[in-house]
């Protein structure tokens, strides 16, 4: 990825004007001074993979993600692009705007002359999501269509969800589809991020980069320009190059602001005001609300379009590039701006009509300082929004409305407090979930009211993972709402209790409380509450060894569906998966997961798609899968959610990294045991044990860590047959003694003394890491193929740690598991880190590595560090004198810089 450029460029000399005029050439599409398309500046790889995607069909698998920094020509690559296409193909472009909160499928709306009619009706009155996708698929399949939408990181969470939808179909149509955003804004926590990891698999990938500086040379080809200075204050950025081009007669500003506002300062005053209401409307405004607002308007934006701070464009007028509009809104006085909303509210309220676009009403109605209709159009856009799927915008619509709380009555202020809780609960926030629900419990009026708003606030803290707030609030709502057995509010305060007990491993006690809560969840009507404490009620007989578990939770996903309770369906759906993992029936439980991946994607669920990924990654791991874990991890960790979910990926990553021997699994792995022994979490303090006793048998941590946790493990009383066997196989493998209780197998077999069937248990399960142990261990095993597994999987610390309890059992003929390759490289350098250390020893240094090998110098930075930390030396020098002494590490001639 390429940096960001710097806001300060430095105070560089005058630069030098131009001699002769020519044409500009951009990182994208060089124009002339009319602005025909005439040459790409290093740009054509890039454009000849957009080609390829129409060109070869059969290769192409019809979705592009192109990412690149703001102002690096994503979108001149697609005019470019889109200039070689025939007329076979028909071009539908869209773009999402920063405006404060989108409306859901908002860039649709630039499409709405295109679509047919009825979808057109579904996008505007908010039909839902299901009738949107469906009529886009359609529309996708009845033509060659390239359909574009531009500056994703803007998207509102609809349209993230159509992208997904699509990106995973659109290969069964002959269209294409190319989603543009800006790679700097994409951080985990992004909605886009996980959108972009998802697709991953089925897209083509184009990142723009900086300009080199024989780029930036080739652009200001013939001008009296110095290359080397334009690179050097641009940072490659091939906006800022074309800003300094075409103003080469003044000092280059120490931002690009700056230029804009130097522009802007000849416009007499009633000229900048057009140019600042232009930039307060984030997707642009119509030449004719502001010929509305101003008669002379017309002439400001024709002199704003000459001195390229504005385009204009079939009677829409926009800011030239948003750096530009950001620039203006900034530099708004305070007072005018005020202003200037009233005036755009009370023009689009007066042409209103039907339109479905109530975000931009209160966008404006909150910029404009009116509580009335920043409360009235802020709700109305969150129902409109939620109706469509677009929770994360619905959730910032009433937080936004909250702001003006005052407005409200006391009932429109519950009911919109409980409304904000869902959405944020839907998008992830389980922080803010609560807030808004404690703030509800707070206002409410009367004693059963209050123990109603109690018990969403449970159920918001169970969501959050926190046991004991979650159990303290729900036994105060069944307090105060025991009188009224038949309330919806009832039955989840009692679901929240069994699914407390649940998590701490109390498995008879939430079986009675599920039990009531059904009960009580059907004498309210209440599906979506009978399909929660259904789900905890199976869980708890699965994990007390009775399968009829499975069919109580079978049945709760089927209700769930039928109601449409698409978060609680989900939850049914997960616990119905980990039946299948606690049964040993890896194969089936991925299945499960992968389902699950599906459903939520398509529902915006982020919270339970990021739990199902993690979950995924877990039985890829078990399963020896483990690129495709690594791919599963990197998009969850880091990721905002549940506590459960968040520990689950650190444990599965720790669990990976140890078996690899990576460098720094220790410290991971020590901090999961001291959260580990302070959690209530059943689940996490059993996975947290198992790994800890793994680690201690690969040497990773001592083995007093892991008989700690190991101990906090069995203070639960391990009811679940599943959590005992897996206990036991670790605590054998450092000399503990395992659970009380009958052992299931495979373990239990070991322990009576049959490896042999234990082996060919593990091996059925599906379990790569145990079934390898156990065939070692079985008397005349020959080692060579069970050590070939390991090392294919890359498995080096579970290697050494098998080898060392063999020789323990003094075992002979033990595989040394050292070919002639291993001979060369002792460290067990990857092949990568093979790559850099040979440059390393040729002397170079981290970003010249980085260079040679197209990677990042952080990245080159990681692999030294690793590298060094195999070797076990102190410095780069100390490391390649280690592998010259050893006879191991000739160093080569430096590499050639050409």
């Amino acid at each position: 990825m390429v940096s960001r450029p710097s806001a300060d460029y430095g105070t560089p000399a005058k630069l030098l004007t131009r001699r002769a005029p020519g044409p500009i050439r951009q990182a994208g599409v060089a124009s002339n001074a009319v602005n025909e398309p005439s040459s790409l500046v290093e740009r054509e790889e890039q454009l000849a993979s957009l080609r390829s995607q129409v060109e070869d069909p059969a290769n192409s698998n019809g979705v592009v993600l192109l990412s690149g920094e703001a102002g690096f020509g994503k979108t001149s690559l697609l005019k470019a692009f889109v200039a070689t296409l025939d007329h076979r193909y028909r071009i539908l472009e869209a773009a999402c705007e920063p405006v404060g909160i989108p409306t859901a499928f908002a860039p649709l709306f630039d499409l709405f002359d295109e679509l047919p009619s009825e979808l057109r009706d579904d996008v505007r009155v908010g039909s839902g999501r299901a009738a949107v996708y469906a009529g886009m698929v359609e529309l996708l399949k009845g033509d060659r269509v390239v359909l574009i939408i531009e500056d994703a990181q803007w998207s509102d969470e609809a349209t993230l969800g159509l992208i997904r939808y699509l990106g995973r179909r659109i290969a069964s149509t002959k269209s294409l589809l190319i989603v543009t955003y800006r790679s700097e804004d994409l951080d985990l926590a992004h909605p886009l991020h996980l959108v972009v990891a998802d697709l991953g698999p089925f897209a083509t990938e184009i990142e723009l980069p900086a300009l080199s500086p024989s780029g930036v040379q080739e652009m200001t080809q013939g001008l009296d320009l110095d290359p080397k200075q334009v690179h050097s204050v641009t940072l490659g950025n091939p906006f800022l190059v074309e800003e300094v081009i075409r103003h080469p007669d003044s000092k280059l500003p120490a931002t690009i602001s700056n230029a804009v506002l130097a522009r802007a300062a000849n416009f007499s005053p009633e000229a900048r005001e057009t140019l600042y209401s232009v930039a307060l409307c984030p997707d642009g405004a119509t030449l004719d609300l502001l010929l509305e607002s101003n008669p002379a308007a017309g002439s400001y934006v024709d002199l704003a379009v000459q001195r390229r701070l504005l385009a204009s464009s079939m009677g829409h007028v926009t800011c030239r590039h948003e750096l530009i509009r950001q620039s203006l809104v900034n530099a708004v006085p305070p007072a005018l701006k005020r202003d200037l909303h009233r005036r755009w509210l009370d023009m689009l309220e007066h042409r209103a009509g039907d339109s479905a676009d109530v975000s931009r009403l209160a966008y404006h109605s909150i910029g404009s300082f009116d509580p009335e209709k920043a409360v009235r159009y802020s709700l109305e856009a969150a129902k409109n929004d939620s109706r469509g799927g677009a929770h994360r915008q619905a959730a910032e619509h009433y937080a936004n409305a909250l702001r003006y709380r005052e407005q409200m009555t006391p009932d429109e202020l519950e009911r919109t407090l409980l409304e904000a809780a869902h959405e944020h609960c839907l998008m992830n926030d389980f922080d803010a979930a609560c807030r808004f629900a404690g703030e509800l419990v707070e206002v409410t009026r009367d004693k059963v009211g209050r123990a109603r708003a109690l018990s969403w606030l449970s159920y918001f803290e169970s969501r959050e993972n926190d046991l004991i707030a979650a159990h303290r609030t729900a036994e105060l709502a069944v307090f105060d709402l025991q009188e009224d057995p038949a309330s919806e509010e009832l039955a989840l305060a009692t679901a929240v209790i069994a699914w407390v007990s649940m998590v701490e491993g109390r498995f008879a006690d939430g079986i009675d409380h599920a039990n009531q809560a059904v009960a009580m969840a059907r004498a309210a009507g209440s599906a979506r509450v009978e399909v929660h404490a259904a789900t905890t009620l199976g869980t708890c007989q699965i994990q007390l060894g009775d399968e009829t578990g499975r069919e109580i939770i079978e049945a709760a996903v089927r209700l769930g569906l039928e109601n449409g309770s698409d978060e609680w369906t989900a939850r049914s759906m997960n616990n119905l998966g980990l039946s299948f993992i606690w049964s040993q029936d890896l194969i089936a439980a991925r299945d499960r997961f992968a389902s699950l991946v599906e459903y939520t994607a398509a529902r915006e669920l982020d919270a339970w798609y990021i739990a199902a990924l993690t979950t995924l990654a877990s039985i890829d791991v078990r399963l020896g899968r483990w690129e495709e874990a690594d791919r599963g991890l990197a998009t969850v960790l880091g990721q905002r959610t549940c506590r459960q979910t968040e520990a689950e990926a650190l444990i599965t990553a720790a669990k990976l990294s140890a078996r690899r021997g990576t460098p720094g699994t220790e410290l991971m792995i020590e901090s999961l045991i001291d959260r580990a022994q302070e959690s209530q979490d059943y689940d996490i303090v059993v996975s947290t044990a198992l790994l800890a006793m793994e680690a201690a048998w690969l040497n990773v941590i001592d083995a007093s860590e892991a008989l700690g946790v190991y101990g906090r493990a069995l203070e639960f009383g391990t009811d679940d047959s599943w959590g005992r066997g897996m206990l036991a196989f670790w605590a054998l493998r450092i000399g503990a003694n395992p659970p009380e209780g009958e052992i299931p197998a495979p373990s239990g077999l070991e322990l009576n003394g049959r490896m042999a069937e234990a082996a060919e248990e593990w091996r059925r399960t599906g379990n790569v890491v145990e079934t390898a142990i156990c065939e070692a261990l079985v008397p005349e095993a020959d080692l060579d193929p069970i050590f070939a597994r390991l090392s294919q999987l890359g498995a080096d610390s579970t290697s050494k740690a098998l080898r060392r309890e063999l020789h323990r059992r003094g075992v002979k003929g033990i595989p040394r598991g050292e070919r002639a390759s291993t001979r060369q490289n002792p460290a067990g350098l990857t092949d990568r880190q093979v790559e850099v250390f040979s440059l390393m020893q040729a002397g170079l240094s981290n970003s010249v590595i980085a260079e040679k090998l197209f990677i990042s110098e952080k990245t080159a930075g990681h692999h030294v560090s690793a590298i060094l930390a195999k070797l076990n030396a102190r410095s780069r020098l100390h490391a390649v004198a280690m592998a010259s002494a050893g006879g191991w590490g000739d160093a080569p001639s430096p590499l050639s810089n050409e």
